[in-house]
């Protein structure tokens, strides 16, 4: 389970442009024990990881399942940046809005 928590913890922190060194100041951890985090060779405490949920603005269930949780918040980041684009107008952000929520019901619907 380290080795997921710690490949999480580096995909994280490699989409945000980020070293180890600026983590392990967020964290106030050494860039050692961040090194040792993302190699599976360390854990962290729950203070530390509420920390990190909090920094990177993910609920803590990412990094206990294992499931589809990485292809959900590339999906989350590429929606983020449809909506914020400017070349896109407020009735086709309407739209693509709608047609998420027509997915999402249709596979509630489904289960």
């Amino acid at each position: 389970m380290y080795s997921e928590l710690g490949d999480k913890v580096k995909l994280l922190r490699n989409r945000r442009g980020l070293k180890q060194d600026d983590l392990a100041e967020v964290l106030e951890l050494s860039r050692s024990q961040i090194s040792n985090l993302e190699s599976g060779r360390r854990n962290l405490s729950l203070k530390q990881l509420e920390k990190l949920c909090e920094y990177f603005q993910v609920d803590m269930s990412y990094f206990v399942m294992s499931e589809t949780t990485d292809s959900c918040l590339d999906l989350i980041e590429k929606a983020k940046l449809l909506f914020a684009s400017k070349e896109l107008t407020n009735i086709q952000k309407e739209d693509l809005f709608v047609s998420i929520m027509k997915v999402y019901l249709a596979s509630k619907e489904n289960n």
